[in-house]
This record gives C-alpha cells, sequence and structure tokens, in this order.
C-alpha cells in the first residue's frame, strides 16, 4: 500500500494517468451520461446560498459548473488527481470567482477539519484504491450536521456486474463498483448516518445508486 507523507493511503497512480489521456474529449465523449447522472447528484445535494461545498475527483469541473449556474452564491471547491483534468476544469471555469479548484488525493485531503457544508462524489467511487479512507477524510472535513451525496454505479444491477468482471480484468485504474447494501454498510462504518438512498437505471447499461449521509452532531 502506497502512503503519502501524511501517512494515508493514496490513490493508485494508474487513474491519474488514464484520466490525463480522457481530460480534452471527456466532456464530448461522456455527454449523455453526464446529463443522466449530474442533474441527479445535483438535485440531491440542493447547495444552498453561502453553502461551502467540497466536489471530490471533480474532472473537468462539470458539476460545479452546473452547480453554479444555478446557485451562484454557492462557494465551491473541487479536487482532482490528474493534471489534465485540474487544467481543464480551472479553464471552464475561469470566469467563475465562486470556485477553487486543486490537484489533490481524495484520501489525503488538503483541508481542515469541520471545513464543509456538503461534500458530493460523482461517478468516480469505483475508481478509489481505499473507498474506507476517503469517506473518513469527506467525514473529517465536514462540518457537525453536513452531508455527504454520493453517486455512482450499483452492483446490484447486472450490467454492471458484467462491467465489474470486464473491468477488473483489463483495466488497470478500475477497483470495483459496489451493491447499495455495500455501500451502506461502508457508510455505516465511517460513522456517517444515512439518511436515505435509491437506486436507478438509464439506457441499457447504466444502473446506478444515489446515497446521501449526514456526519453526525456531537452528544
Amino acid at each position: 500500500m502506497e502512503e503519502s507523507p501524511s501517512g494515508s493511503p493514496q490513490q493508485d497512480a494508474a487513474v491519474p494517468r488514464q484520466y490525463d489521456a480522457w481530460a480534452q474529449v471527456y466532456d464530448l465523449f461522456w455527454a449523455r451520461y453526464v446529463n443522466q447522472t449530474l442533474p441527479v447528484l445535483q438535485r440531491a445535494v440542493c447547495v444552498q446560498p453561502g453553502e461551502r461545498a467540497l466536489d471530490l475527483a471533480c474532472g473537468t469541473g462539470e458539476l460545479a459548473r452546473r452547480i453554479l449556474e444555478k446557485e451562484p452564491r454557492a462557494k465551491l471547491v473541487g479536487v482532482d488527481l490528474a493534471p489534465g483534468m485540474v487544467e481543464r476544469a480551472r479553464a471552464k471555469l475561469n470566469d467563475q470567482s465562486g470556485v477553487q479548484i486543486e490537484q489533490a488525493d481524495v484520501h489525503d485531503l488538503p483541508f481542515a477539519n469541520a471545513s464543509f457544508d456538503a461534500v458530493v462524489c460523482a461517478n468516480t467511487f469505483h475508481y478509489f484504491t481505499h473507498p474506507s479512507q476517503v469517506l473518513q477524510e469527506a467525514r473529517r472535513v465536514l462540518r457537525p450536521g453536513g452531508r455527504l451525496v454520493l453517486l455512482d454505479w450499483c452492483r446490484d444491477f447486472w450490467t454492471c456486474r458484467t462491467m465489474d468482471v470486464v473491468l477488473r480484468r483489463i483495466d488497470p485504474a478500475y477497483q470495483t463498483c459496489y451493491t447499495l447494501g455495500e455501500m451502506r454498510h461502508l457508510i455505516a462504518t465511517t460513522s456517517f448516518q444515512r439518511r436515505y438512498d435509491f437506486r436507478y437505471h438509464f439506457d441499457l447499461v447504466w444502473g446506478m445508486m444515489v446515497v446521501e449521509a449526514v456526519r453526525p452532531e456531537p452528544d
């Protein structure tokens, strides 16, 4: 297991290498998929005026762009480990004053404790090398009562089970996608309180899940 200078586990280096190659064409190639997933997450998190939200593995910054288009008074921070994605997101959001994009590993976030009202994660959890560490970091940077909203592939759907088997064999960046039950367990073991979850699918391939959980208020 690789560790950062702080001692935290790190993301496998295959992921930023792969997404550097995707950075310039991702929005075009995945346009339909993005349009069927990001609006669902955007409605679920419902960032309010003045709230500070963190986008884990933000990619090209498309979710941040959509959130700011609807709520320009929000304060957003995006992190991604791929330099090409960071560059693309900064260029896309260059005219937005309420957003900050940083190159960082989601396993070892460079932010103070309790510094965000919301943390979002869209379509990337299946790449995280150490998912429990990512959830622990999300919990750490959330204020008490703050919410985590996560959207990802769901292995409860047979198409995702098939993709899971294939991608484990051919994609060095891929880790695994989870069933909703497995995700509930991961959420519970990292001391979040699950608020709600649901599954949905679109087209013939994509089976998704959305989970919202909160960092508990102190007793």
